[in-house]
């Protein structure tokens, strides 16, 4: 299944978040700006607020007391590959605004998840936390990025997605309509929640030790 991306019905709840730029600047030079995707998180605090939370988590895990030169050289590569992919949005049916939100989204969920130095202190994203859920063989890992737009990355097995915050009297809901499989949902109160796999029945999830 690999990821799998907000369909139409997502892309327009989450942009309606989305504001022009008015006070964030992004890690980067905007001067300097060159792809779509740079340009986009210069003009919009959302993205910026994205960024900024990234830079801070590659910091942290760069500079942590468990990194050595090997894994610095992951590190940067790993960072090298991703910033293709995000300047590749423009070839997104997605449209660029939110197949880069989604991308900042997946890069910071992987190295919260790879760089435990990363994770040594508070700041807009939370996790990766591991929920338990019946019937299911594997557990959910999720991050929450809680950024000016928060979003949710889910991963179990081979899968993962991104979901947008949808409003809810309660907890914190994350829903769309998805290309592949249909809706999905996680919804979160406390230590439980409700995840809907893309076009599957709903089940009930613990969240257990962090995943």
């Amino acid at each position: 299944m690999g990821r799998v991306f907000a369909g139409p019905a997502a892309v327009i709840s989450a942009l309606a978040l989305m504001s022009p730029a008015l006070a964030l600047e992004p890690s980067f030079d905007c001067t300097r700006a060159e792809s779509d995707a740079e340009k986009a998180v210069c003009s919009d605090d959302t993205l910026a607020s994205m960024d900024l939370e990234l830079s801070r988590l590659f910091q942290r895990a760069a500079e942590g007391p468990n990194m050595d030169p090997e894994r610095h050289r992951m590190l940067q590569a790993e960072q090298r590959g991703w910033i293709k992919g995000r300047d590749a949005c423009w070839k997104s049916d997605l449209g660029i605004p939110f197949c880069t939100a989604s991308e900042y989204a997946f890069r910071i969920a992987e190295i919260r998840q790879g760089y435990a130095d990363a994770r040594a202190e508070n700041g807009a994203s939370l996790g990766p936390y591991a929920y338990v859920c019946e019937g299911m063989d594997v557990p959910v890992s999720a991050v929450f990025v809680n950024t000016l737009a928060p979003m949710v990355v889910l991963r179990w097995g081979e899968n993962a997605i991104v979901l947008p915050s949808v409003e809810t009297g309660s907890g914190a809901k994350y829903a769309s309509d998805l290309w592949y499989g249909g809706e999905a949902l996680f919804w979160t109160s406390r230590d439980e929640a409700t995840f809907m796999p893309p076009g599957q029945p709903e089940t009930t999830c613990i969240q257990d030790d962090i995943g």
